[in-house]
């Protein structure tokens, strides 16, 4: 499954490891069977997300498969009790997940 990067055509964040996307990464809010959720924080207007990072090399074809289907699940809600989310960043190692 492929999912789209969005670009912006605001300044670039600086470029660190620290970063996913506009993203600046804070601490570590939990973990669970797929991944780690950190907090992340909008370089430019402060905007406080939690990002869930799905570890690719470290899940199975079928647990990789459930949270691609979650994705896109996900994609498709729009409900006040239920996370909201805002963009899917991936690299070759992980997925990341911006989530309200």
């Amino acid at each position: 499954m492929s999912f789209n990067v969005k670009s912006s055509n605001t300044t670039a964040p600086p470029r660190s490891s620290q970063y996913v996307g506009p993203y600046l990464l804070q601490k570590t809010l939990g973990k669970g069977q797929t991944g780690l959720v950190k907090l992340g924080v909008h370089y430019l207007t402060g905007e406080k997300v939690a990002i869930k990072i799905v570890n690719r090399e470290a899940l199975s074809e079928s647990v990789l498969m459930k949270v691609e289907r979650e994705i896109a699940i996900m994609k498709l809600i729009e409900h006040p009790h239920v996370l909201r989310l805002y963009d899917v960043y991936e690299s070759r190692k992980y997925l990341y997940l911006i989530l309200e």
